[in-house]
């Protein structure tokens, strides 16, 4: 009988996620939407996704906010998505050698540089893990926390946060995590991925 995570893999095969035209001329960004199958408490019926909340550092715009695993494309990167998967190990201390297995992407999402005004596109890619495991953050995260997709998808845990831009109060559309708030880019994704994987919910 196919788990939870079979049906979402089967589903994102068959998504249409968007390209950004001209992505490859401008700077990139990759993460990681890590699913397990199983929680930490091995409940098989509840599947989880891996989120961060990062670090707070000075003049780091999303210092402090939840998101996913992951980060710009490197000298050394071969790819978007080695980008992600090598942030991924950073800042959680998963190694995903020979532990995951990519289920599919999401739509790629325009945004732009922290310190400059420049476009930067960030592509999401997901994969799978067999069970949730108990991980130590990185330097760039302060905490690490495996979430049930249920929790996202729960309207009761739908909310609103202000936030200030050139002075301005700004209200934006935010997923409650027991005091941690699942916003902006991230939100955006996560709309996506259970889009996808709980259609007509």
């Amino acid at each position: 009988m196919p788990t939870p995570i079979d049906l979402i893999a089967a589903r994102l095969q068959a998504h249409a996620a968007r390209r950004i035209p001209g992505r490859r001329w401008v700077r990139r960004c990759g993460v990681v939407l890590l699913l397990a199958d199983c929680g930490l408490d091995g409940n098989p019926d509840e599947p989880v996704v891996l989120l961060m909340k990062r670090a707070e550092r000075a003049g780091d715009p999303w210092s402090g906010h939840v998101s996913f695993p992951g980060g710009r494309v490197a000298r050394e990167d071969a790819s978007t998505r080695a980008a992600a998967l090598r942030e991924l190990q950073e800042e959680t201390g998963f190694d995903p050698a020979g532990r995951v297995e990519a289920i599919g992407r999401l739509s790629d999402v325009l945004t732009k540089e922290h310190a400059r005004p420049l476009p930067m596109v960030v592509s999401p890619y997901v994969y799978r893990t067999p069970q949730a495991l108990r991980l130590k953050p990185g330097i760039e995260a302060a905490e690490l926390h495996w979430v049930p997709l249920s929790w996202l998808s729960d309207p009761l845990r739908r909310q609103t946060l202000i936030w200030r831009v050139a002075g301005l109060r700004v209200p934006a559309p935010c997923i409650d995590l027991d005091g941690a708030r699942l916003w902006g880019l991230s939100l955006m994704m996560t709309r996506e991925l259970l889009r996808v994987a709980r259609p007509g919910a």
